[in-house]
């Protein structure tokens, strides 16, 4: 079969939808002679932040010498970018092989994977197969029933603790917490960036529970930023080994230098485990480290940043990123704002984080099924006093933003990773404002 066909049948298992539990992960691994126990791994939990700490943790091994996969879930716009070894997608050829291959372990069989099972065991087989040092494994949903706990890490990652998928992790944080605690295990030791104190006791009570110890944000390591602009962060990092180091991460925001710091924290265990890191090696690994689509500025005059917050803590971050850095450049123009969301989101607070700092709103419906139809957002968007421009595709937004944007102004697109793709690769690409 082609790749596309082979891909056509993993969409196709969509259908299935979200089935949290390790049932079928664990059969699939097993008539793959388990691959997952081959591998050396470090599992990164949490709400938001999972995906900017994994690439951090996998480029700065990567620039340390280690051949290093890593797996995260959404992707922008190839399926691919989701299975990497040293920042190099899977190819085609491979990702179709792997596709076929489990297929035909699973055939005559009752497991009936979902999208995101299938997806994990062709990165552990994958991982397997190319012999990684370390892989970095990112958490799909919540974290006790993913898909990927099925593997025994050397450092468990909780980034923080927020609202975000509640129909399936429940309402309450507590209990959301309990869930994303559900990574834990006794051989590894924990490393969070949360800081709110009734989830961090969460947190350390699952770790002590396993049998293992927590490494905490401000207590056992700390960052401090220095510079922060559209295009970077320059933090100083304080830590066990390292205690004071002054590094510049490509990635914008305030709130990158709480997933740098437990990210370089882990490098420092994964030192105590054997591995070996220069300070060179940490430096050119945050230097060169690329998480696209996360407050990433695409074009110029006009600015046009693109950022996949896709639930209330992430417009809570884009919020003070616009006021922390945009509002603070001298003669900086209107902010034009695109969003788009999916139906399961918190859409009004969303919404009422990112309206103050916005002059027009232009709606839209990210393309999938799991889109907020433009009329339902739009009766939203009206709650607050503003009359959105109603468009039904994203280039249709992006044209309107550029039809009314000055050259000093900054327009944003966000509400979901899709949409951050899917604008990234229009302007990427040679998008044509008509």
């Amino acid at each position: 079969m082609s790749f596309q066909d082979n891909l056509a049948y993993l969409y196709s298992l969509q259908q299935f939808g979200i089935k949290l539990g390790l049932s079928n992960i664990k059969r699939i691994c097993l008539s793959l002679n388990n691959p997952h126990e081959k591998l050396k791994t470090i599992h990164v939990g949490g709400t938001n932040g999972k995906g900017s700490t994994a690439a951090i943790l996998a480029s700065v091994l990567h620039e340390a010498g280690y051949k290093t996969g890593l797996y995260t879930s959404p992707h922008l716009t190839d399926i691919r970018e989701r299975i990497r070894i040293n920042n190099i997608p899977i190819t085609k050829e491979h990702f179709s092989f792997l596709i076929e291959n489990i297929k035909e372990h699973i055939e005559g069989s009752d497991i009936l994977p979902t999208f995101f099972e299938f997806t994990t065991a062709i990165a552990l087989e994958y991982f397997a197969e190319e012999r990684v040092d370390i892989a970095v494994v990112e958490v799909g949903m919540g974290g006790r029933l993913d898909a990927t706990n099925i593997i025994v890490p050397l450092v468990t990652i909780i980034t923080n603790v927020d609202y975000d998928h509640t129909e399936h992790l429940g309402t309450d944080l507590e209990d959301i917490a309990g869930e994303k605690c559900g990574i834990i295990k006794k051989s590894a030791p924990v490393v969070t960036s949360e800081h709110k104190e009734n989830i961090l006791s969460i947190i350390e009570d699952s770790a002590k529970k396993a049998g293992t110890v927590t490494y905490i944000f401000g207590r056992d390591f700390n960052t401090v930023p220095v510079k922060l602009t559209r295009s970077y962060s320059e933090v100083y990092y304080y830590g066990k080994r390292w205690r004071e180091l002054l590094l510049k991460l490509p990635l914008a925001g305030k709130h990158q230098m709480f997933n740098l710091g437990a990210a370089i924290y882990t490098i420092e265990l994964l030192m105590q485990k054997g591995f070996e890191v220069t300070d060179h090696q940490l430096f050119r690994g945050v230097e060169n480290t690329s998480w696209p689509g996360r407050l990433e500025t695409v074009s110029v005059n006009p600015q046009v940043i693109v950022d996949g917050a896709h639930n209330h803590a992430g417009t809570i971050v884009l919020a003070r990123f616009i006021e922390d850095v945009l509002m603070k450049v001298e003669g900086h123009g209107n902010i034009i704002l695109i969003f788009g969301v999916l139906k399961d989101k918190d859409v009004s607070r969303m919404i009422e984080e990112l309206i103050p700092y916005s002059s027009e709103v232009i709606i839209t419906k990210p393309d999938t099924e799991r889109g907020l139809p433009v009329e339902d957002l739009r009766k939203i968007v009206e709650q607050y006093g503003i009359t959105p421009h109603v468009t039904q595709a994203v280039s249709e937004a992006l044209s309107h933003a550029y039809n009314i944007a000055s050259s000093s102004d900054t327009i944003i697109v966000t509400g979901s990773l899709y949409m951050a793709g899917e604008a990234r690769n229009q302007i990427t690409s040679g998008f044509v404002n008509e």
